[in-house]
């Protein structure tokens, strides 16, 4: 097994270079903007010669050779964050025409982990292609089965991604068409304001009612605040409704507000106790709020002193002191209520060793969205888009693994007519193996990763997503069933029962038995050290995923099962070919090599089967006998007799014993004392 070790160690080095992913040769394509003389721009915007920015805008106009405009460029993540399976975005370049055709589009940076090493590149290329010709404002479905929608084929095995990259080109390619005028306007998604009691300042906190941005002197550049207080500290909010408006306003001047509000105008309130006021140069000047601005798409909202009131602090209930506040009417429709916006702050310092005249300009922003206990949408929410469409087409196979995993909960909770004989156990556990590798592997491709796991914990550590997890409706429906059995049996019902690769594994090694093949296991004292590698190979990944995404997602190539599933293994890298070999073929004459030793799925499954609810009976005679461990392939029979949960798969098979009076000594003796008795 240490040959397994170091293959692993091997492996980490190799895929730790250079990714397959299609990249433009940035290392951080988002953090340096659009830039054609790096960009493939005029690949994906024929005819144009020419590449120059539009002043204020993140996309750039390009020129025939004689030099009229023939349309726009635009990297798909300064107007819009569509996040795929990876939690990250797919950074695409499109190409816009007059017209309001996308022109062209092409990805050049991607955290996927199905693409970053399993899919050929060719089929993302393909892919993309496909939406060339689209006009900017239309429907756009994967697979069809909708009549006023045009339809791309998917990626097969990257569902999820491409439903992404779909909204991604074409939410980029409106966004631009919108805002140049060659399309109109899209109408917002109706929606409504909730009414309710006035909150307390934490209940809107906690409601996430408010809006927050916090900019510290050191982060402009500037020698500590002498009474300690940020460069800039607001807090933000739509105050439309009355349990957000009247605490931070008062009953009378919300009720006042409202009423002055026309057609799509809506109350925005900034509080600032910074050291630094919001208004800016512009407001003494002209009247003009240039320090901050709000922009939602490529459609950006700066205010007048005519949207303006000044405001004391609010008397919300455990409200902060604030030296600085008002109240803005954000007119002209310009701001959707339903949607997310950024809060765009501009600071300015003196830059003293340059002179006292000149300044240093920086831009911070934060993003904020109304949350729905404030305002509900009454149509269809389009950052929901993603997993409904997935639940549409993906629910037929949600069913059919929620059908399964149900099946086999079934006979665990009748467990008692499953273990009545060995002969009906082993049946049954052939039957559901060969039903996994073949129908859950090989047919449908569902076989959860260890990358879902570093994707939780990712999440935690950053933005919740709920979306991200209902993106992939059998995945979801996979983790919510593997919680509850693991909770109830422990990780056996899956590592045991459901996992394809296991299954597979599990198969391979009945074969190796009636190929009398040799039986090589390790020694107890190898065995016990090494059953704790999966542990720190899941550490690991999970540590190594929360500092660098990309790496930690090759890295989990450890687990064979893109190899096994999802991409056929001549097409892979020839490190991870040797590497699958070599799990393959152990597996024949060793029980389940890498779900012993190596798993970090398994692992991280092991940790919460350490208080299953119910495992095989036993008794305390058990400490005395070792026919139920000589018998016990995953070695999870401690010397005392005791069943280590996190080694269990569930087999049952001690479990048939614990009840056979011809197996199991004291029922054996039992049985004979009432045979000599009644003769």
């Amino acid at each position: 097994m240490s040959s397994l070790l170091w293959m692993w160690v091997w492996l980490a080095v190799v895929w730790a270079g250079p990714t397959t992913q299609h990249i433009t040769g940035r290392d951080d394509v988002r953090s340096h903007g659009l830039d054609c003389s790096t960009d493939p721009c005029a690949a994906v915007l024929p005819g144009a010669v020419r590449f120059d920015g539009v002043e204020g805008k993140p996309y750039a106009a390009g020129y025939d050779a004689a030099d009229a405009v023939v349309g726009w460029v635009v990297l798909s993540t300064d107007v819009t964050d569509v996040k795929a399976y990876s939690g990250k975005p797919v950074i695409t370049l499109v190409g816009l025409d007059r017209e309001g055709n996308v022109a062209g589009a092409q990805v050049v940076h991607h955290s996927e982990p199905i693409l970053l090493v399993g899919i050929p590149e060719q089929e993302l290329h393909d892919f993309v292609s496909a939406h060339v010709g689209f006009r900017a404002d239309d429907k756009v479905v994967l697979g069809g089965g909708a009549e006023d929608a045009h339809s791309v084929d998917a990626i097969s095995g990257a569902t999820v991604t491409v439903l992404a990259e779909t909204r991604t080109i074409m939410e980029t390619a409106r966004q631009v068409a919108e805002d140049v005028g060659v399309i109109s306007v899209q109408a917002a998604v109706p929606g409504h304001f909730v009414e309710d009691e006035p909150w307390s300042w934490e209940e809107m906190l906690d409601e996430g009612a408010l809006g927050h941005l916090r900019v510290t002197q050191d982060e402009m550049g500037l020698e500590p605040d002498p009474e300690g207080r940020p460069f800039i500290d607001l807090y933000f909010a739509i105050a439309d409704a009355p349990q957000v408006g009247i605490p931070l306003l008062g009953e009378g001047t919300w009720k006042w507000a409202v009423g002055e509000l026309g057609e799509g105008e809506h109350l925005f309130v900034l509080f600032n106790t910074g050291s630094y006021s919001f208004k800016g140069s512009g407001f003494v000047r002209g009247g003009i709020f240039d320090r901050f601005k709000l922009e939602q798409g490529l459609r950006t909202l700066s205010f007048r002193d005519m949207d303006y009131t000044k405001l004391s602090s609010p008397d919300a209930e455990g409200a902060p002191e604030f030296w600085e506040g008002g109240l803005f009417i954000a007119r002209d429709a310009q701001l959707d209520p339903g949607l997310r916006f950024d809060l765009v702050f501009l600071g300015s310092s003196y830059a003293l060793d340059r002179g006292a005249f000149e300044r240093d300009f920086k831009s911070f922003s934060v993003d904020h969205r109304t949350p729905r206990s404030v305002y509900v949408l009454d149509g269809p929410d389009p950052e929901s888009m993603i997993w409904r469409q997935a639940w549409a087409q993906g629910w037929p196979k949600a069913l059919f693994v929620g059908l399964y995993l149900f099946a086999v909960a079934l006979l665990f909770v009748f467990r008692g007519w499953m273990t009545a004989r060995m002969q009906r156990l082993k049946n049954l556990h052939t039957v559901f193996a060969f039903m996994s590798f073949l129908v859950l592997g090989l047919a449908l491709h569902v076989q959860p990763s260890v990358t879902q796991v570093m994707t939780f914990f990712g999440s935690l550590g950053g933005d919740w997503d709920w979306g991200l997890f209902l993106s992939d409706p059998v995945l979801f429906v996979s983790w919510i069933g593997l919680a509850i059995t693991s909770i109830l049996w422990g990780r056996g019902v899956f590592c045991g029962w459901v996992c394809p690769f296991g299954a597979m594994a599990e198969l391979q090694f009945k074969l190796g038995r009636l190929l009398k093949l040799p039986n090589l296991e390790l020694p107890d004292a190898v065995h016990d050290k090494l059953k704790y590698l999966r542990y720190l190979v899941a550490a690991g990944l999970v540590v190594t995923f929360l500092f660098d995404a990309e790496l930690g997602e090759r890295l989990a190539e450890v687990e064979p099962f893109k190899s096994t599933f999802f991409v056929p293994i001549w097409t892979r890298h020839p490190g991870l070919i040797v590497w699958w070999l070599l799990l393959f073929s152990s597996s024949f004459t060793t029980y389940r090599p890498f779900c012993r030793y190596l798993c970090p799925l398994g692992a991280a499954l092991a940790v919460p089967s350490s208080v299953r609810l119910s495992g095989p009976y036993r008794r305390d005679f058990c400490s005395k006998c070792k026919i139920c461990t000589r018998g016990c392939e995953p070695r999870a029979i401690r010397p005392d007799g005791t069943i280590d949960p996190r080694e269990c798969l569930n087999c049952w098979e001690c479990e048939v014993n614990y009840g056979d009076d011809k197996v199991c000594p004291p029922l054996v003796k039992i049985r004979r004392d009432r045979e000599r008795a009644a003769k």
